[in-house]
């Protein structure tokens, strides 16, 4: 259990804050685990202080902040599972086999253009390497060149990933 844990514990136990205190505890382990992390920031929403300086605060403000958050902790427990039951929702809508474009174009697409790098990077130079050493005169030309192709490529990733990496490597998570 790391610092900021222990003493957020021990604030919500000394304010009698106890929808914190065992979220807490039930969600936190090493690092927050989501449901946790919420009530974290509402913490440092309510210090008004980042989370990461929640450990440089002083107690009284600390427990302020923790006797607020558990006012309004059923609310966030309440968004929490709603947003996890809307997410799951969300996921089964895509999966559902009657409309096969909102789950089809995934594997079909990624198989596509799979295949398109095969043939442009493994298949062509293999061929054109072969047509040659049987004395072709002319090998097997690119439509579309390498360059060309590669930010249709990278836009289908894109899609396909959702802008999840983008998010994460920019810290934007909420925010984007």
């Amino acid at each position: 259990m790391s610092a900021l844990t222990s003493i957020l514990i021990g604030a919500a136990a000394k304010v009698g804050a106890p929808l914190v205190k065992r979220i807490l505890q039930d969600k936190l382990g090493g690092t927050a685990g989501e449901l946790g992390g919420v009530i974290i920031d509402a913490i440092a929403g309510k210090a008004g202080v980042p989370a990461d300086e929640l450990e440089a605060l002083p107690a009284p403000d600390l427990e302020k902040a923790v006797a607020a958050v558990e006012v309004e902790t059923p609310e966030l427990v309440a968004a929490w599972t709603a947003q996890q039951a809307e997410t799951n929702r969300l996921m089964l809508a895509e999966m559902q086999k009657e409309t096969p474009f909102g789950w089809l174009w995934r594997p079909a697409g990624m198989w596509l253009m799979l295949g398109i790098v095969a043939w442009y990077v493994v298949l062509v130079p293999l061929l054109n390497t072969v047509l040659s050493a049987v004395g072709a005169r002319q090998g097997v030309l690119m439509t579309v060149s390498f360059s060309e192709f590669m930010p249709v490529f990278m836009a289908f990733v894109g899609f396909y990933m959702g802008g999840n990496t983008l998010i994460r490597a920019t810290g934007q998570k909420g925010k984007i």
